[in-house]
């Protein structure tokens, strides 16, 4: 029962933080610093912030209108129908993957209060030998991330999404007989999502320190005055 129920902490503690830290980069503020990071963004001819703005409140359920135009004034809509049919698809998995994290909070918090009130030296050996399986994912992908992001990138699409989510170049609407990358592509490109992949795990990884670091300054101070009891 003892493994079992570390077990449960060590698997659902990771699966919390990613999400964590993933829903902090769906975020307007991180669209905002991001802007003009990336060579694509050089070639957007719409509203960077107003289209960024669309997609992270779609994102989030803020509206479920996709067929919004260059800026607020433009009636005709910027997306193409493949990407906005990816972004349906976008949603839905990322809907999963909050409720998959809310599971895994309340596993990761009931796991640790039953070890609390059972054991305060099982809990302290809990949380001291946690950061194991996350470092070892992280090191496996940070590694995988260096040496072939696109690769990783295809297949977690292929994993996640059924067809519909490699889109096409486009004729650029102002300059007719000039080909872009898809207006999405232009405004997240690969280069968007390897960079927030990076700060995913480097949020990971200072989120295991900070838990490390109350685990011997709080936990462990609560075990020695168990045992002087």
């Amino acid at each position: 029962m003892r493994k079992v129920l570390s077990w449960i902490f060590y698997i659902s503690y990771p699966i919390v933080l990613i999400m964590l830290f993933a829903s902090l980069l769906t975020t307007t503020p991180y669209m905002r610093i991001s802007k003009g990071l990336y060579r694509t963004h050089d070639q957007i001819y719409y509203d960077h912030m107003y289209v960024a703005r669309q997609l992270i409140d779609y994102i989030n359920y803020r509206h479920d209108d996709m067929y919004f135009g260059e800026d607020e004034n433009d009636p005709n809509p910027v997306m193409t129908q493949i990407a906005i049919d990816h972004m349906v698809d976008v949603r839905e998995v990322y809907t999963r993957l909050r409720v998959t994290a809310v599971i895994a909070l309340l596993l990761a918090v009931s796991s640790l209060v039953i070890m609390g009130k059972k054991d305060t030296l099982w809990l302290y050996q809990t949380l001291k030998q946690s950061f194991w399986l996350p470092l070892a994912f992280v090191v496996f992908v940070g590694t995988w991330f260096v040496i072939d992001f696109g690769r990783i990138f295809t297949w977690f699409h292929l994993l996640f999404f059924d067809g519909g989510w490699q889109l096409p170049s486009i004729e650029h609407p102002h300059y007719p007989g000039v080909f872009i990358a898809d207006p999405l592509i232009l405004i997240v490109p690969e280069a968007f999502w390897l960079v927030s992949g990076v700060l995913i795990l480097i949020g990971v990884i200072f989120a295991y320190l900070l838990t490390l670091f109350i685990n011997h300054k709080l936990v462990r101070r609560w075990v020695l005055s168990e045992e002087k009891k």
